[in-house]
């Protein structure tokens, strides 16, 4: 499994501010893909795509009000 912890500048959080943060990406041997974004207000972004191609995505406001969820179907 690989992973990389990478800081980054302001920029529109899902709250609408200019926020910095952190994303945070791993992989597994089998092509497995998690992100996460955590921003500085508290806000959070998270996504995983599958071995099959399809993708979950969520985020959340800093408030923990989930904001976008949504499933997608690979081929």
């Amino acid at each position: 499994m690989t992973s990389t912890i990478t800081r980054f500048a302001a920029t529109a959080a899902p709250c609408g501010r200019s926020q910095t943060g952190e994303r945070s990406v791993s992989e597994d041997e089998q092509g497995l893909i998690t992100e996460e974004v955590t921003y500085a207000c508290g806000c959070r972004s998270y996504k995983e795509e599958f071995h099959d191609g399809s993708v979950h995505r969520m985020v959340v406001n800093h408030r923990g009000k989930v904001i976008l969820e949504e499933e997608l179907r690979g081929e």
